[in-house]
């Protein structure tokens, strides 16, 4: 080791005296030793783009980062959001007088938003500074060295031996050690980013950081950065040189529990030799001496070791600050503060000052969001405050359950959220959010306890650079408040008007049976319904899905609605509630051409009763017609066990009697049941003789008429009806239709206004588009040459046509059902088999009218290719050859039918 001596004055720091100038505008100038430093309030520069330009007599310069660093300015912000400029007392465009008086200038350009007009600010700063032999200055992006240039009058000698100047010289190359001695003029130099200054008296010499031509070097366990030079002078006669290196600390800095410790070597190699005086030591931040006492305040200090000198800074000092960072979605900080340490020493007769500014960022700490609840069970009112973050964090937005809101949506709606700040520079976030809000989730644990649940997700932004993080908080409070839900309702002529009130259970919680259905979107769209938070009414007709059948009388029918209401989340059953209702409706009917219908529905009381095991007095008369829950019987009087008696004392009138029972056609294979009995009178009273005018035209047999294939002005016409009977049909006025889940649809296709038995309706093709357009698509095909679609023969099913009193001929009709799972998209395989996709169709027929006798005509009458019916057995449809002119085909269309 080399021999160190450490004079007694770096005990003594001088207490100086700082003078600090500030402009109109708010925009201070310091002198800190060879520097100067410019601060421009972040009051002047919000919200605007800032420009900074340095300034002399000859020139005003733009200094974009590359220019700054090669030229000898930093540039830097603090967390308050002022800009700090530091230049060298040497920089490319300060006005030197004698190095030793110097002035520099800055310009401030600010273009302020919207209007982008410019706003100048200009500042000058005079400093007097007297130079050592040597300078050598450690910014935070460049390296400086300023050499006295007194050059000897032999060819080469240390500078330390400078008797007198010789202004002669000229400065002709510079050699770069990288280590390697490399040769480069001025003008390269300048051109790579490099700066070289010279004058009568000093060499000035700059480099940005990581340039190439720097290097590492390790000393005493400290990385250093090196730039090492010599410049070489000549005229006509001699040359001289004149070293000049830089080397700065990159490395050096320990963080031990609470406290920062930065060392820094005592003996340099790149800059000193073996024998060296070490005369003054001060410690500072950003750039400006701290004086003894303001060490001692904030708790700095300044050791010495055996090679190193140590500056020691708690973590927290008020000279720094801490910053928030984002890692994995999770809040960290760090903590950053610029020491200065500054070496005054003596190596022979020359002076080395030697200042080192040194930004130190500790590592990444995770800091979590405090959560604080002050929950007001009383006031029914969530009270939460969320910190204690620091001020470069911002709120943007909380996430309520599902629900994304901004801060000013928040505000809007009127829900209480204040922003904190706290005297050691931190924030905290206070939200208030009643019980009521429906961002509430209420969980019942026991029935007459209540659980409130609110999900908070908060959203924040970490500025400038906006990156995100979030945090989540779940708030529970709990209650005795329960009020249970009621049902009720009444009867109307034709409905059920049902009521539920929900109490103080959450209308999304609450869950309905309607019957044997849950109570769903889908299902209540079929209802006339009037709904909110509070309370939903339904009206439910009485012919409805959900409603049970106790009985049948010839007067009516008495019917009855169960509603069940329960707890989804819990799976608790509040109620059960039953009303019964008689509606008096026409069951059967008798006509004038002798012909009897009846409609029965199936009895709650007779579960195992299928409606299509029905019959009248003849057992072999079954329904026309049957589904699960009804039977449609056709049938003269004349007919099927129908008898007839006179009614006594009111003369010419005569009675007409059946009736509808049941026999099951297999054994019960259940739990053996009483015997259940279905039984239902119908009786027709007619006017024996009541004497009534018929109209016929007799008609030769040798001019019989004949129908031409597809001529004529005859006219047919699409219905859709009400019900399967066919009695009641929609008119033009009450389109569009609604029709719901799983309900079927009964087309009937009849010719207008014609008497002539020999005329047929046949059906050619049908099919169901999305709009009144016959030829758009999608398309549905629904009976295709006279058959049921082949793709799906279940969706289509033919009733036959029967006479009546509304239909004299049955070949001028055709029926046919279409079950609404056929008018589904074809990608909807994903769907279930009872999904409808909500929907508005139109539908469309072809239709021909053919002579009934003209069976050789195969364009009207061809067996259809054999089906297999579902049961297994095989069926025989009727099916046509497509050979149709478009002339010969009348198109009618039907809609829109509005399916949900």
């Amino acid at each position: 080791m080399g021999c160190f001596e450490i004079g007694a004055l770096w005990l003594m720091v001088t207490i100086i005296s700082i003078h600090a100038d500030t402009s109109a505008d708010g925009i201070q100038a310091e002198c800190l030793g060879n520097s100067v430093q410019f601060i421009l309030p972040g009051s002047l520069s919000a919200g605007g783009r800032l420009e900074i330009y340095a300034v002399n007599d000859t020139q005003t310069v733009l200094l974009t980062p590359h220019l700054a660093a090669q030229c000898g300015y930093t540039q830097k912000s603090d967390p308050l959001g002022n800009t700090i400029v530091s230049a060298s007392l040497q920089s490319c465009y300060a006005e030197n007088q004698g190095d030793q008086e110097f002035r520099v200038a800055m310009q401030f350009k600010l273009y302020e938003f919207p209007t982008l007009s410019e706003k100048v600010h200009e500042v000058f700063k005079f400093c007097s500074h007297t130079m050592t032999s040597r300078e050598i200055l450690c910014e935070t992006n460049f390296m400086e060295v300023s050499v006295r240039n007194a050059l000897p009058e032999i060819k080469t000698a240390s500078v330390k031996q400078l008797p007198a100047v010789i202004p002669n010289l000229q400065l002709w190359k510079i050699l770069l050690y990288t280590p390697e001695e490399k040769s480069f003029d001025k003008e390269t130099l300048q051109a790579m980013g490099y700066n070289v200054q010279s004058s009568p008296t000093r060499l000035v010499m700059r480099s940005p950081h990581n340039m190439v031509e720097t290097f590492v070097q390790n000393v005493d366990s400290v990385d250093m950065m090196v730039f090492k030079s010599v410049a070489l002078f000549r005229d006509r006669w001699m040359m001289a040189l004149v070293e000049s290196t830089a080397a700065c600390p990159i490395s050096g800095a320990s963080v031990v529990g609470q406290m920062i410790y930065w060392q820094v070597p005592l003996h340099i190699t790149p800059l000193m030799s073996l024998e060296v005086e070490i005369l003054e030591v001060h410690m500072g931040i950003n750039g400006r001496r701290l004086t003894p006492d303001e060490m001692e305040s904030r708790n700095y200090a300044v050791t010495f070791k055996e090679s190193h000198v140590v500056v020691e800074i708690p973590i927290g000092a008020s000279d720094g600050y801490y910053k928030s960072h984002v890692l994995e979605n999770q809040c960290h900080v760090s903590y950053t503060i610029e020491p200065m340490l500054e070496l005054l020493w003596k190596e022979g007769q020359d002076k080395t000052t030697y200042k080192v500014l040194f930004p130190i960022t500790t590592p990444l700490t995770p800091w979590s969001p405090q959560v604080k609840d002050y929950t007001q069970l009383e006031q029914r009112v969530f009270d939460v405050l969320l910190g204690y973050l620091l001020p470069d964090v911002e709120l943007v937005n909380i996430t309520f359950g599902s629900e994304l809101l901004t801060v000013s949506e928040i505000i809007i709606k009127g829900i209480n959220l204040q922003e904190h700040s706290f005297p050691n520079n931190t924030k905290a976030f206070a939200l208030q959010v009643p019980f009521s809000e429906p961002y509430v989730q209420i969980k019942t644990v026991r029935p007459d306890l209540r659980t409130y649940v609110l999900d908070l997700v908060f959203g924040f932004v970490i500025l400038p650079e906006r990156t995100a993080f979030s945090h989540s908080v779940v708030l529970e409070a709990s209650l005795a408040d329960i009020v249970l839900p009621r049902v009720g309702g009444s009867c109307n002529e034709d409905s059920f008007n049902i009521y539920v009130k929900y109490g103080s259970t959450p209308s999304s919680q609450i869950k309905i049976h309607l019957g044997h259905l849950k109570l769903n979107d889908k299902i209540l769209q079929q209802y006339e319904h009037h709904s909110n938070e509070t309370h939903l009414e339904i009206i439910v007709p009485f012919l409805a899905p959900v409603v049970a059948f106790e009985s049948v009388q010839l007067a009516g029918i008495i019917g009855r609605m169960d509603v069940e209401i329960y707890d989804s989340l819990n799976n608790w059953s509040f109620r059960e509630f039953s009303l019964s209702c008689p509606f008096f409706i026409i069951l059967s009917e008798c006509f004038s051409n002798g012909t009897i219908t009846v409609v029965l529905p199936k009895l709650e009381s007779v579960p195992h009763l299928l409606p299509g095991e029905l019959s009248l007095r003849d057992p072999s008369c079954k329904p026309s017609y049957s589904q699960d829950y009804y039977a449609y019987f056709h049938f003269g009087v004349t007919t099927c066990g129908t008898t007839r008696k006179l009614v006594q004392f009111v003369e010419d009138t005569m009675i007409y009697e059946n009736e509808v029972t049941w026999k099951r056609d297999k054994p019960l294979t259940e739990t053996i049941l009483p015997e259940q009995k279905y039984r239902f009178m119908v009786s027709c009273v007619y006017i024996a003789n009541a004497t009534q005018s018929m109209i016929f035209h007799a008609v030769s047999h040798f001019k019989e008429p004949h129908t031409d294939v597809g001529k004529g002005e005859l006219t047919v016409s699409l219905r859709l009806s009400k019900d399967m009977v066919y009695r009641l049909f929609y008119h033009d006025g009450d389109y569009p239709v609604l029709k719901f889940l799983k309900q079927p649809l009964y087309f009937e296709v009849g010719m207008d206004h014609s008497k002539d038995s020999r005329a047929a309706v046949v059906l050619e093709n049908c099919w169901a588009t999305l709009s009144k357009d016959k030829e758009s698509n999608p398309r549905w095909d629904l009976i295709v040459d006279g058959c049921a679609s082949p793709k799906d023969p279940e969706h289509t099913i033919f009733h036959p046509v029967t006479a009546d009193d509304r239909v004299d001929i049955p070949n001028h009709f055709k029926r046919f059902e279409v079950k609404t799972f056929a008018l589904k998209e074809d990608d909807e395989s994903s769907e279930s088999e009872g999904d409808i996709l909500a929907r508005r169709v139109f539908v469309h027929c072809d239709v021909i009218i053919c002579h009934v006798e003209d069976t050789a005509d195969g364009r009207c009458y061809k067996k259809c290719l054999e089906a297999q019916n579902p049961d297994g057995s095989s069926s025989n449809r009727v099916r046509r050859s497509s050979g149709f002119s478009e002339e010969a085909l009348q198109h009618v269309s039907i809609g829109p039918i509005l399916l949900i």
